[in-house]
């Protein structure tokens, strides 16, 4: 009988912990341009820190923009680290003058080194349903020369507004 309720609480335990696991964000966004469009989509980034409000881009980015970190980054960023750990990845969200989502900009450390931003996967992508796809690999020279500005190679302001 004990071996019984043993063996009965050891699957409920496994269930629960079974669930937790399947129900926590994904830390670390897939670098591959077709998984990676519908991992942005399923909303795999929204639990993760973000910014309080969409607001003008600094950048290149000629939108209004919600940024989202990982919480490597943000534990990163938090700790005003000069290099952030392979993993460390960022989302924006873009949205159009009218406040409507309109795209993604996604950053993701791929390398313990950045190596002048080839350490990097970057992608963009515009447009809603006429998708273009603006950037999707490691060291995009465009990417790379606006972003080698900030700390390894992060310019989002921190701690998030």
């Amino acid at each position: 009988m004990q071996r019984a309720i043993s063996a009965a609480v050891l699957s409920a335990t496994l269930a629960v912990f079974s669930s937790l696991a399947q129900a926590q964000p994904s830390e670390t966004p897939p670098t591959d341009s077709t998984t990676l469009l519908k991992w942005l989509r399923a909303g795999s980034y929204k639990a993760w820190p973000k910014e309080s409000a969409p607001h003008r881009s600094m950048g290149p980015h000629q939108t209004l923009v919600v940024a989202y970190l990982n919480p490597l980054l943000d534990k990163s960023m938090t700790a005003k680290s000069a290099s952030h750990p392979q993993g460390a990845a960022a989302v924006k969200e873009l949205f159009d003058a009218d406040g409507k989502p309109y795209g993604w900009a996604v950053a993701v450390k791929t390398s313990h080194d950045s190596d002048g931003g080839k350490g990097w996967y970057w992608y963009e992508i515009l447009g809603g349903a006429t998708a273009n796809v603006v950037a999707q690999a490691s060291g995009v020279a465009v990417c790379v020369g606006c972003h080698a500005r900030g700390r390894d190679f992060v310019l989002i302001p921190h701690p998030l507004d």
